[in-house]
Order: C-alpha cells, then structure tokens, then sequence
C-alpha cells in the first residue's frame, strides 16, 4: 500500500500520513526513527503500524529513498510520464516467450490509475527476484552498467536499468536490468469511476 505525507510542520518535527485507505495518521520524533527533518508533502513514505485493526497507530514513518541524478545518456523517453507518476508499487504481470511485462500502482488498479510496461523481444531479464522492491524507476543501462555486469546486447536490443528502493533503511537498490529490442509504456484507468 502507497502512503503518503500529508502534512509537515519542521519546526515541531510533526505531521501526518495517509493511504488511498487509510488516515490522516499523526507522527512525530518518536515514529521518525532517521530523523528527518525535511518530509515533504506528497512525499513516498514506508509506515509501520500498530495495535488492532480497530485501532492502528503509526510506530514508523521512513522516507522512500530517492535516486540522485540519472547517468549521462540514460534518459529514455518512453518512461517520462511514468516517472511523472511515481507509481510504488509493482509485480511481474507476464514473462514468457520473450515478453516481460510489469504492472505497477499505487495499491491497486481498482484505486487508481496503473501502468503496463511491456519489454518485447527481451533476450535476458536479470534481478527479477527483487520485484519485492518499492518505487522503482526506470531507464537505459549506461555503459558502465552494461560492462559491469557482462551484459550482452544484440544488435538492434538496448539494455534497460530498473532501479528500486526497498524503502526503509539504507540497504543498496538491487541491480534489475532488462535486455529487449524494445519497450512500450501504457497507463490503465482506475477500475472505478
């Protein structure tokens, strides 16, 4: 589930969460367990939660981990406005006969908008058991990357990187990388309207 800061006042180091469900939920220090002191509004959060259904209490508010730049020459413009979007959450949607095809959202396709993006042609598909990353985002491999990891790319193929957050703590983003000739990037409306 995608939660979200709703509100921040820095100078109390207070504020507030909430899902497409559930909140606004109050937090404050004792549930900002990094310390952040500069949340901002609609900004991707992980929360921990306790107690019954009934009565849920927020325990942690960490920030979802933000990439810094992207790489010289790894802009693809077939993702810009899924990156506009900044979808959380996602799963492979299909991967056999050389298709690769992802679904990401923000909690679930009856809720809001979801995103297809399809790899045709893929001849290598590495990292996939990290799918249980959050907020991923996408581009090209750069040529580092390719080289690094002894990726082969045939001719008329490109090599695609997906970088995740697992969200809490700082452990590194896994390396999921896709080789395909080539990519294509739908939204799907809500279920309800």
């Amino acid at each position: 589930m995608v939660w979200r800061v709703h509100s921040w006042c820095a100078a109390t180091g207070t504020g507030e969460v909430a899902s497409e469900h559930f909140g606004p939920w109050p937090f404050g220090a004792a549930q900002n367990p990094a310390g952040t002191v500069d949340f901002v509004v609609d900004e991707l959060v992980v929360v921990e939660l306790d107690g019954p259904k009934e009565r849920y209490t927020v325990r942690s508010v960490v920030r979802v981990i933000h990439r810094a730049g992207m790489p010289a020459g790894t802009e693809c413009e077939a993702f810009a406005a899924l990156a506009a979007a900044t979808p959380a959450d996602w799963h492979i949607d299909e991967h056999a006969g050389g298709r690769l095809r992802l679904w990401l959202g923000d909690c679930c396709g009856w809720c809001g908008p979801s995103w297809l993006v399809t790899f045709d042609g893929v001849s290598e598909a590495r990292g996939l058991e990290a799918v249980d990353g959050e907020d991923p985002a996408f581009r090209f491999a750069s040529d580092d990357e390719i080289r690094a990891n002894a990726l082969e790319v045939p001719l008329g193929a490109r090599a695609y990187r997906i970088i995740l957050t697992h969200g809490a703590g700082d452990a590194p983003a896994p390396d999921v990388f896709v080789v395909a000739t080539g990519v294509a990037v739908a939204r799907v409306p809500a279920a309800h309207r």
